[in-house]
């Protein structure tokens, strides 16, 4: 029975470039996402692309991916979904939000990954990564906190999976035109300090453009031997041209 890729967050930004990326080069995806219309949307721009509605915040979203991967083998595993929000002081976000973060940004990839790890076999997982997984970043405290959490759960299965023949990687994919770039900066400067230099970035026109990473991702994932790919976090803007991209 043929492979096929995972990729979530797949309705857009990244996630639609990556899933498209490939699909042109012949690859089955399994697109995840929480909305059918924009699933639908990225099916356009795809090959063979089979749409999942699912919230993978939940016991019964991951269920959905696994039951539609069946018994086929994955090849490629990629972890973009992702949640900017709360956005603002950490004194002010409450339980709810933070605990909602957490089970998107951190527990929906360690859960997917365990229940696909019978299917991964030789396979490859990709976390998407962030600068705020490495540094603090005041008004995204929530954000960072599940971003560091994520990398650190990229370096434990990176030991713990390769005996098993499963190649674990990570990778920055630097600041990208996509719709979360569009919330960033319409953020209020109370809540987001920051936020002036994204808009700077958008007017100056030095966003990365989500198509130049979805070659990035694919050159990582297919190019790039499996001991090179987990042995260190990939920048674009460190390692893309190495990649010729």
């Amino acid at each position: 029975m043929d492979d096929v890729c995972v990729v979530t967050g797949a309705g857009s930004g990244i996630g639609r470039a990556m899933a498209a990326e490939l699909a042109g080069r012949g690859m089955s995806v399994v697109g995840v996402g929480r909305h059918a219309e924009t699933l639908a949307a990225t099916g356009q721009s795809a090959g063979v692309f089979e749409p999942v509605v699912a919230d993978l915040a939940t016991v019964v979203g991951r269920a959905a991916v696994v039951e539609a991967v069946g018994d086929r083998a994955v090849r490629i595993l990629i972890h973009n979904a992702g949640r900017l929000e709360p956005v603002g002081p950490l004194e002010g976000v409450s339980e709810e939000d933070w605990r909602l973060s957490f089970a998107i940004n951190v527990d929906a990839p360690l859960f997917l990954t365990r229940a696909l790890i019978p299917r991964l076999s030789g396979g490859r997982v990709l976390h998407v990564s962030s600068g705020a997984a490495h540094r603090p970043v005041p008004g995204w405290g929530t954000y960072c906190a599940t971003k560091a959490a994520l990398h650190m759960v990229y370096g434990v299965l990176v030991q713990e999976l390769s005996g098993r023949g499963i190649a674990v990687g990570s990778m920055r994919p630097g600041v990208v035109d996509t719709p979360m770039q569009e919330r960033i900066r319409a953020q209020n400067p109370r809540d987001f300090p920051g936020v002036e230099r994204f808009r700077e970035l958008k007017r100056s026109g030095q966003l990365e453009s989500p198509e130049r990473v979805g070659r990035f991702a694919a050159a990582l994932l297919l190019d790039v031997d499996a001991d090179r790919f987990s042995s260190q976090e990939w920048d674009i803007r460190e390692h893309g041209e190495m990649l010729g991209v």
